[in-house]
Protein backbone atom coordinates (compact mmCIF):
# COMPACT_ATOMS: atom_id res chain seq x y z
CA UNK A 1 0.00 0.00 0.00
CA UNK A 2 1.05 3.63 -0.44
CA UNK A 3 2.42 6.11 2.03
CA UNK A 4 0.14 8.33 4.11
CA UNK A 5 -0.34 11.83 2.72
CA UNK A 6 -2.11 14.93 3.98
CA UNK A 7 -5.22 15.92 2.08
CA UNK A 8 -3.38 18.85 0.49
CA UNK A 9 -0.48 16.66 -0.65
CA UNK A 10 -2.83 14.07 -2.11
CA UNK A 11 -5.02 16.71 -3.79
CA UNK A 12 -2.02 18.42 -5.36
CA UNK A 13 -0.43 15.19 -6.53
CA UNK A 14 -3.63 13.76 -8.03
CA UNK A 15 -5.36 16.92 -9.24
CA UNK A 16 -8.50 16.63 -7.14
CA UNK A 17 -10.15 19.14 -4.88
CA UNK A 18 -10.03 19.05 -1.11
CA UNK A 19 -13.83 19.03 -0.98
CA UNK A 20 -13.90 15.89 -3.15
CA UNK A 21 -11.49 14.18 -0.79
CA UNK A 22 -13.53 15.22 2.25
CA UNK A 23 -16.73 13.87 0.63
CA UNK A 24 -14.97 10.58 -0.16
CA UNK A 25 -13.77 10.32 3.45
CA UNK A 26 -17.21 11.15 4.85
CA UNK A 27 -18.86 8.51 2.64
CA UNK A 28 -16.31 5.90 3.74
CA UNK A 29 -14.82 5.40 0.27
CA UNK A 30 -11.29 6.35 1.31
CA UNK A 31 -9.26 4.74 4.05
CA UNK A 32 -8.08 7.51 6.32
CA UNK A 33 -6.70 8.24 9.74
CA UNK A 34 -6.68 11.28 11.96
CA UNK A 35 -3.28 12.33 13.26
CA UNK A 36 -2.68 15.50 15.27
CA UNK A 37 -6.00 16.89 14.06
CA UNK A 38 -5.20 16.26 10.38
CA UNK A 39 -6.67 13.72 8.03
CA UNK A 40 -4.18 11.48 6.30
CA UNK A 41 -5.02 9.22 3.38
CA UNK A 42 -3.03 6.58 1.55
CA UNK A 43 -1.52 7.47 -1.79
CA UNK A 44 -3.69 5.52 -4.26
CA UNK A 45 -6.13 6.04 -7.13
CA UNK A 46 -9.48 7.45 -6.04
CA UNK A 47 -12.53 5.24 -6.57
CA UNK A 48 -14.84 6.41 -9.36
CA UNK A 49 -12.21 8.85 -10.61
CA UNK A 50 -11.50 8.43 -14.30
CA UNK A 51 -7.85 7.98 -15.07
CA UNK A 52 -6.42 9.54 -18.18
CA UNK A 53 -3.26 8.39 -19.81
CA UNK A 54 -0.67 10.58 -21.49
CA UNK A 55 -1.92 9.66 -24.96
CA UNK A 56 -5.43 10.87 -24.18
CA UNK A 57 -4.06 14.10 -22.77
CA UNK A 58 -1.96 14.74 -25.88
CA UNK A 59 -4.94 14.02 -28.12
CA UNK A 60 -7.15 16.43 -26.16
CA UNK A 61 -4.47 19.12 -26.25
CA UNK A 62 -4.22 18.70 -30.03
CA UNK A 63 -7.99 19.02 -30.41
CA UNK A 64 -7.97 22.11 -28.20
CA UNK A 65 -5.24 23.73 -30.31
CA UNK A 66 -7.18 23.01 -33.50
CA UNK A 67 -10.39 24.43 -31.99
CA UNK A 68 -8.56 27.61 -30.95
CA UNK A 69 -7.18 28.02 -34.47
CA UNK A 70 -10.68 27.58 -35.93
CA UNK A 71 -12.02 30.23 -33.53
CA UNK A 72 -9.39 32.70 -34.71
CA UNK A 73 -10.32 31.99 -38.33
CA UNK A 74 -14.03 32.41 -37.59
CA UNK A 75 -13.43 35.72 -35.80
CA UNK A 76 -11.44 36.96 -38.80
CA UNK A 77 -14.20 35.89 -41.18
CA UNK A 78 -16.86 37.53 -39.01
CA UNK A 79 -14.90 40.80 -38.92
CA UNK A 80 -14.58 40.68 -42.72
CA UNK A 81 -18.34 40.16 -43.20
CA UNK A 82 -19.18 42.90 -40.71
CA UNK A 83 -16.87 45.28 -42.58
CA UNK A 84 -18.47 44.32 -45.93
CA UNK A 85 -21.92 44.88 -44.44
CA UNK A 86 -20.96 48.33 -43.21
CA UNK A 87 -19.44 49.24 -46.59
CA UNK A 88 -22.61 48.13 -48.38
CA UNK A 89 -24.87 50.12 -46.08
CA UNK A 90 -22.73 53.25 -46.55
CA UNK A 91 -22.92 53.04 -50.33
CA UNK A 92 -26.72 52.81 -50.40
Amino acid sequence: MGEWLSLMEFATKNGVSLSTLRRQIKSGKIEHRLEAGRYLIRDFDLPNTPSTNQGEILELESKLKKAREEIVELKTLLAFYEEQSQDNSLSV
